[in-house]
């Protein structure tokens, strides 16, 4: 996957950098799966066998976006510009858990296919695999929002870049007063941790 890798001193630009195809397609299987489930939940407590079979539908057009998400995922995961080492770190747990989440759904679809009427083992699981994937996806917005994986420094204003802080009267701590506070980037300013050389 090194073609893949966006290297150090690379220009970032471009109208739809690879890395911004992910954000791009998480939301459908997130919608579907844990649209899916709740429908499910509803269904077996209204005792409508029809809606169940809506959900399954939605479930497996959930799987589907789901392998789309993964693929950009992989991609992203090689070709996104620098970000902090926490970001990084917490890269592998959202990979992790979502493969873990999709697997667990696939395996779901399977079994609702297979029968008439899902039982509670798999409905449980269906629960087990939305809770995996609400956990993966939150992580997903921490390594964005919090770990500045795929942002541009450049973009933000002035105020965002020296950590310009509404609750600075709070007694929090101020993080403009902090070396390079705010900014996710770290100071080599080049590559990702997938293609510089690093990790």
């Amino acid at each position: 996957m090194i073609l893949l890798a966006h290297g150090e001193g690379e220009p970032a630009g471009g109208l739809f950098p690879p890395w911004e195809w992910h954000p791009a397609t998480v939301h459908f299987p997130l919608a579907f799966l844990l649209g899916a489930v709740a429908l499910d939940l509803y269904a077996r407590w209204v005792e409508r066998p029809g809606l169940a079979r809506v959900a399954t539908g939605m479930m497996t057009a959930g799987v589907a976006l789901g392998l789309v998400a993964a693929t950009t995922g992989a991609v992203a995961f090689f070709t996104v510009p620098a970000h902090t080492d926490e970001a990084h770190r917490l890269m592998y747990w959202h990979l992790g858990l979502n493969a873990a989440a999709l697997a667990l759904f696939a395996a779901v679809v399977i079994a609702r296919w297979r029968v008439r009427e899902p039982g509670a083992g798999v409905r449980v699981a269906g629960l087990l695999a939305a809770g995996l994937l609400g956990v993966g996806g939150f992580l997903g917005g921490r390594i964005v929002y919090r770990g500045g994986a795929g942002v541009d420094p450049a973009i933000l204003s002035p105020d965002l870049r020296h950590g310009h802080d509404h609750d600075a009267g709070s007694g929090r701590p101020d993080p403009a007063s902090k070396p390079d506070a705010g900014n996710p980037v770290p100071k080599d300013g080049g590559g990702g941790h997938h293609g510089g050389g690093e990790k």
